[in-house]
C-alpha cells in the first residue's frame, strides 16, 4: 500500500473518531439538559456504531490485509 493510500485511511479514521466524539458529546449534553430520552438513545447508538466502524476499518486496513498477505506468501512457498 502506498503512502497516499495510508493517508486516506488515516483521514477516514480521524473523521470517524471526530464524528463519534461529537455524537457522544451531544448525547451527554442532551441527557444533562433533561432532553428527550429517544434523542440520547439515538446519539448513543450512533456513537457505538461509529466506534464499530472505526474498529472494523482499522482491523481490515492494517491487520487483516497484513495477515492475508503473509498467508498468501506462506502458501506460495
Amino acid at each position: 500500500m502506498s503512502s497516499a493510500q495510508y493517508e486516506s485511511i488515516e483521514q477516514t479514521l480521524l473523521l470517524l473518531s471526530e464524528a463519534r466524539e461529537r455524537a457522544e458529546g451531544a448525547a451527554r449534553e442532551i441527557a444533562e439538559a433533561g432532553g428527550p430520552e429517544h434523542l440520547v438513545a439515538a446519539l448513543s447508538a450512533t456513537d457505538q456504531e461509529l466506534l464499530a466502524l472505526h474498529r472494523r476499518l482499522l482491523d481490515d486496513a492494517y491487520f487483516r490485509s497484513a495477515a492475508t498477505e503473509t498467508q498468501l506468501a506462506l502458501d506460495a512457498a
